[in-house]
């Protein structure tokens, strides 16, 4: 009697979590039809927010999102997509990313704070603030608030310095400057510098002219569309060492380009993480996560609260781990920021992209693992990698290095 009750129950505890599972898949696939419109797969236009427009990133590629130039790869998508970063495909089968640049909560944040941020009703729309007149006010205060370094609330976004003012000129030359959806464009600026100023930089420093970045693709309410530019170096540790040290090169480059290429400003890259940093089929390195950064305007005239503008500096031993101090960067012309955060990446203590480097490299230039040392911990980061850059370009023409199959 007792053997057969025991049965019973244990029938209906799996029929209790068969039902479960049903009633969950049932409620996660009538969800998805809910939010992205259909049976035939997620619509892209359901993902831009455009109705909180102006307060947006702006309506660039709006029409090609529109008439399914631009459509979203059903294989890659998930409901429960936490970074709201999805893929797709151009109608000339070019991978792209579509980037909401924020999590919900984040986006959510900022919708609820919105009509208190320009003192008007709670109960306010977005159109509304296209009749403010304290627009680069507003533009301002963001940028002097991360350059303030606040105790109350965390800095986000881009730090403009040494002052806060040089933001006119570094937006300027993607503006429309024209008085037709001029207020507009200046509050997709505000939105974006409060949320992630990421289509900004690609817009100052775009792919076309040889920046390390994805091309930009453009802006639809709060979506971003870029290319796909590869596999970040975190899923890439297990190839053969002589394709690292191809890496190593880009990245070194790129940390020079950050710092130098500019004719106006040095782009001070606060994340330098293997995730952000993705590799195509070519061994060419993108920095796909530009969300943190510091911009610093090299041909200000500094006034009194500057006194060592013109000197170079150094950053200091902070500790162990990934540290910097951005008022240094900011109190001088030119850091070695970069540098110091791209020998991180190669030879740092987290995940180190270059080690263990192969005993017959060790054997034959033992001066390699010194100079990545001296990057990390001497006192001139611009003649290491100098140096550093000179030793890989002849290491990668070097047959006995780049016929390494694997990792030794």
């Amino acid at each position: 009697m007792s053997e057969s009750y025991n049965r019973m129950l244990l029938r209906r505890r799996f029929c209790k979590r068969v039902v479960l599972l049903l009633t969950a898949f049932a409620v996660s696939f009538y969800a998805s039809v809910l939010l992205f419109g259909g049976l035939k797969g997620p619509q892209v236009m359901r993902l831009t927010d455009l109705h909180r427009c102006p307060a947006c990133y702006g309506v660039t590629v709006c029409p090609e999102l529109y008439s399914n130039q631009i459509t979203l790869d059903s294989s890659h998508w998930n409901m429960f997509n936490a970074k709201n970063i999805y893929y797709g495909y151009t109608k000339s089968n070019r991978r792209v990313v579509l980037k909401k640049l924020a999590h919900n909560w984040e986006l959510k944040e900022f919708d609820d704070n919105l009509c208190n941020n320009w003192r008007l009703k709670l109960d306010c729309k977005s159109i509304q603030l296209l009749n403010m007149t304290n627009i680069d006010e507003k533009l301002l205060k963001i940028v002097e608030f991360n350059l303030t370094w606040p105790d109350t609330e965390p800095r986000k976004g881009l730090v403009m310095c040494p002052y806060a003012y040089s933001l006119y000129d570094f937006i300027q030359s993607f503006l429309n400057n024209k008085r037709e959806g001029y207020k507009s464009e200046l509050i997709n600026i505000w939105t974006m510098l409060s949320i992630n100023p990421e289509p900004i930089i690609l817009q100052v420093i775009p792919k076309s002219k040889g920046w390390p970045v994805p091309p930009f693709g453009g802006v639809c309410g709060r979506l971003e569309v870029v290319g796909h530019e590869g596999e970040p170096l975190s899923a890439l540790l297990d190839v053969a060492w002589h394709r690292k040290l191809k890496y190593a090169q880009n990245i070194l480059d790129a940390a020079m380009d950050f710092t130098f290429k500019h004719d106006r400003f040095r782009f001070y890259l606060m994340d330098w993480s293997l995730d952000n940093i993705v590799a195509n089929e070519k061994d060419e390195i993108t920095f796909v996560d530009l969300e943190d950064l510091v911009v610093l305007d090299k041909h200000i005239s500094p006034k009194k609260d500057l006194p060592d503008w013109y000197k170079r500096y150094s950053r200091e031993v902070m500790g162990p781990g990934f540290t910097f101090s951005i008022e240094n960067m900011c109190r001088h012309h030119l850091s070695d920021h970069n540098l110091w955060a791209a020998c991180y990446v190669l030879a740092g203590d987290e995940s180190p992209l270059l080690y263990p480097i192969p005993k017959d490299v060790n054997s034959t230039r033992p001066h390699f693992d010194r100079l990545l040392s001296t990057c990390l911990n001497g006192e001139d980061r611009f003649l290491a990698v100098s140096k550093l850059q000179q030793v890989i370009e002849e290491m990668l023409s070097d047959q006995k290095i780049v016929g390494f199959g694997a990792v030794r």
